[in-house]
């Protein structure tokens, strides 16, 4: 899963920096890349009962859904896909760090 979740990452990125020059190849490789990210974060789970690793897990799969919403929206005209990307982006920044921080807690106790 970890190389799926890489070459997902790295179609994303590719995709989006192609997204203002060739828009009509860009949508196609920004939607596998996020097919890619969201099944790999839906497929993470957490069994323990620290309930705010339980709620940063449930985070994640909403970024690999926003991920999706994005790759949908760049399929219109409109640039919201930016947006949606972007937010994305923040969750997934955020429970990046604060699970790292929370196992480390966790860990130590």
């Amino acid at each position: 899963m970890k190389y799926l979740e890489r070459v997902a990452y790295v179609l994303l990125l590719i995709g989006v920096l192609c997204a203002f020059r060739y828009p009509e190849v860009a949508r196609y490789i920004v939607s596998v890349g996020a097919a890619g990210v969201a099944i790999v974060r839906l497929r993470e789970r957490y069994e323990g009962t620290n309930l705010r690793l339980k709620r940063l897990v449930r985070m994640q799969h909403l970024v690999g859904v926003a991920y999706v919403v994005g790759a949908g929206l760049m399929f219109r005209e409109l640039n919201y896909w930016l947006v949606a990307l972007a937010i994305a982006i923040v969750l997934e920044l955020y429970t990046l760090f604060v699970i790292d921080k929370e196992t480390k807690n966790e860990n130590k106790k």
